[in-house]
């Protein structure tokens, strides 16, 4: 495969994960407004908690972030494309930290370093 036919899978790999990890940020963002619930408790709850703008939102992202990702899998084998996903913890991780003002730790700093470090490995060496 050439360079050229890559690139068009790779960004609509790395916009299907922006889209996922963006769907996590709503789905948190709409629980914060809803409120705390239980395993027992949300289904009784679940249609209140869907129609919850945020979330109705966040699954609308998952929704076309699935279909992207059958693009990228038709493309690439499974264990090269799916790792790639971890770069959603990443993205997850400075959506808490910049947009919910989690604190950004030592661990998620190191832990996010590992996920680059392995996503790298896959880049040079993972596709043959």
């Amino acid at each position: 495969m050439s360079l050229l036919s890559e690139v068009r899978p790779l960004a609509i790999a790395l916009f299907s994960i922006l889209l996922g990890a963006t769907g996590q940020f709503l789905f948190r963002l709409g629980m914060v407004e809803y409120g705390n619930v239980t395993v027992t408790g949300i289904w009784r709850q679940l249609g209140s908690i869907i129609l919850t703008p945020a979330i109705f939102i966040g699954f609308a992202c998952f929704g076309i972030s699935s279909i992207l990702w059958l693009v990228v899998i038709s493309r690439w084998e499974l264990s090269y494309a799916y790792p790639l996903v971890s770069l959603g913890y990443v993205i997850a991780i400075f959506y808490g930290v910049f947009l919910l003002h989690e604190d950004l730790t030592f661990p998620k700093i190191i832990g996010c370093l590992l996920i680059l470090a392995g996503m790298s490995v896959l880049g040079f060496w993972g596709q043959a």
